[in-house]
């Protein structure tokens, strides 16, 4: 791939990751054999160090000079690095600071602090999308379909909440599938009751508890600001279960290539068969999403389609991951893009918000965090 003239932008990629990264352990076993099926071996997954080279290597080879920082759980780290390096731009790849999806959205808050750029959501927009409840009542008062749900604070959980079997639990605050499991998926109130339970207790948090749509998935990336554009949508197609059992995205099928569900689906894009009215309508409502929900630069939009081809709106998803072969990748490349225009287009973006205004950083912060138990 040639080089372009350099530019002088310098872009700082922040990301944060504290201890051993699964994908980094089952590729240093070498081949490993799937325990359920005698003669398979597991899929090779890129580790969170490739996609940081990746990302790095596209710049670089953009012309852009880059530096990448794993600030790890460390805000001294953050503000170091800024202020060492004097961005124009951060590439924002921070995800669960001091292992807590809010605090995501309070480093967005500090580079607004600090007068630095940064690509994707902003403080507001994290925090809501964070909040499964909160973007389900915004997404309603503005007309975008959304599942039927109520939120459930605590035992007992109560006979009369209005909702049909079957449902869904969910924790109430977190992303990417996290407590999402084939279990989740109830028929009846007992069964609803231990889901609950579950997040209660394990996630410590309140549980999302919707209405269960069985039909298809299908997940809008938008890319871009004035206007949005949405790509090539993407849909996952499930294979049959013998067991009978709903048919969802679940973590394991997600993020655990050890698990039979995580080769129980194929990933379609463009979807088939969509027809062209529905696929128009889908746009219409992940836009209205994309909007209300104050996403800028890109963002996925995740809906199921009922039976009587009605979508809804399961969950927006602001700053998606970006590696080679994830949905929001696949889609950018049907677009006629490559992964290298994607990321250029993303910084960008974040540079035509105004050229960093770097304010004074102090060269450190006094912590009176407690010391954090050892995990």
């Amino acid at each position: 791939m040639a080089r372009r003239k350099k530019r002088s932008e310098r872009v700082l990629l922040l990301w944060n990751h504290v201890g051993e990264d699964e994908y980094e352990a089952i590729a240093e076993r070498g081949p490993t054999e799937l325990p359920w099926s005698p003669g398979r071996n597991a899929t090779e997954v890129s580790t969170v160090q490739d996609e940081i080279d990746d990302i790095s290597n596209a710049l670089a080879v953009a012309g852009f000079r880059t530096r990448t920082v794993n600030v790890a759980e460390d805000i001294d780290t953050v503000i170091d690095a800024i202020r060492r390096f004097k961005p124009h731009v951060v590439f924002n790849l921070m995800e669960f600071f001091n292992d807590k999806a809010v605090q995501e959205a309070y480093i967005a808050g500090l580079y607004e602090l600090l007068g630095v750029p940064y690509t994707g959501g902003g403080p507001l927009c994290l925090l809501t999308c964070q909040r499964k409840f909160r973007t389900k009542i915004l997404l309603e008062s503005q007309g975008v379909p959304t599942p039927a749900y109520v939120r459930v604070d605590a035992l007992p959980v109560p006979r009369d909440h209005g909702l049909r079997y079957p449902l869904i639990v969910k924790p109430a605050r977190e992303d990417a599938s996290g407590g999402i499991h084939t279990a989740s998926v109830v028929n009846d109130h007992d069964a609803l009751v231990e889901q609950v339970r579950i997040v209660l207790e394990e996630h410590e948090q309140p549980a999302l508890v919707e209405r269960y749509v069985s039909g298809r998935e299908i997940h809008v990336a938008i890319l871009g600001n004035s206007p949005p554009q949405v790509l090539p949508m993407l849909e996952f197609e499930f294979e049959d279960n013998d067991d009978g059992g709903p048919q969802i995205l679940s973590y394991e099928a997600k993020w655990d290539p050890m698990s039979p569900d995580f080769y129980a689906l194929d990933v379609q894009v463009p979807p088939r068969r969509l027809p062209r009215r529905l696929g128009n309508r889908i746009e219409k409502i992940a836009l209205a999403a994309y909007a209300i929900t104050g996403c800028r630069d890109y963002a996925r939009v995740d809906l199921r389609i009922d039976d009587d081809g009605n979508p809804f709106v399961l969950e927006v998803n602001p700053n998606p991951d970006l590696a080679h072969g994830t949905g929001f990748m696949l889609c950018a490349e049907k677009s006629g893009r490559t992964f290298q225009s994607t990321i250029v287009e993303l910084v960008d973006m974040a540079l035509s918000r105004g050229p960093s205004r770097l304010r004074s950083v102090p060269r450190t912060v006094t912590r009176n965090a407690k010391p954090r138990a050892p995990r």
